[in-house]
């Protein structure tokens, strides 16, 4: 991936008056980390929305403000708005692009339809984990992981997040042995019998079958 650069400008708008930028399509973003002072900055709208599309929470993002500063970070924190999903807001952390960090990675599953435990309905692929963190320099931070589902031969198999392969560089930092995926057998209902109008078991050539007790046994 080519490097994303968000050229910004310095904000003085804060609180309420921030709504007036939202307004002229303008989105209020924050800059902090590295025990460098917060920067308070301002981003075209449509440029915002298409680095964070590229970027999502894993690809450094260089933010170059009108100040000449430039910095390098990753996609922290994106408050939207709760009804109409509006951009709201966007905070960047700043990254040492040559030191390792942690960051969140989407876990991905495929070939669901190819795991052999699904067949003849024996259950079905589900997602336990759908994102891991993983520790390795910005620009080494995979998008996303994959996990491959062929591997689930039985409903005894799952897919762990330290069974993920991860590219060159990177270091798992969630826990090993959470579970990305497995095999969920079907539900079965109590019985596969149904019940008669007086309470009598209906087998399957549905004849009533005989009850548990018999005729005028006691059932203390």
């Amino acid at each position: 991936m080519e490097e994303l650069v968000l050229d910004a400008d310095t904000r003085t708008a804060t609180g309420k008056k921030n709504r007036a930028l939202r307004a002229n399509g303008v989105i209020p973003i924050h800059v902090y980390g590295l025990d460098d002072e917060p920067a308070m900055l301002q981003v075209e709208e449509k440029r915002l929305t298409n680095i964070l599309r590229e970027a999502g929470r894993t690809a450094p993002v260089t933010i170059t403000s009108s100040g000449g500063k430039s910095d390098v970070t990753l996609v922290r924190d994106v408050a939207t708005h709760p009804v109409s999903g509006n951009l709201l807001h966007v905070d960047f952390l700043r990254v040492d692009a040559t030191q390792a960090v942690q960051a969140p990675v989407p876990v991905i599953l495929i070939n669901q339809e190819l795991a052999p435990g699904i067949r003849g309905g024996a259950g079905f692929v589900t997602q336990g984990v759908y994102e891991v963190t993983v520790e390795a320099r910005p620009s080494d931070i995979p998008q996303s992981i994959q996990a491959d589902c062929e591997v689930l031969e039985t409903l005894n198999h799952a897919i762990l997040a330290g069974d993920l392969l991860l590219g060159d560089n990177v270091v798992l930092a969630s826990d090993p042995t959470d579970r990305i995926a497995w095999i969920q057998p079907p539900r079965v209902s109590e019985s596969d019998d149904d019940v008669d109008e007086e309470g009598e078991l209906i087998g399957a050539d549905g004849t009533a079958e005989a009850s548990a007790t018999s005729e005028g046994e006691s059932t203390d």
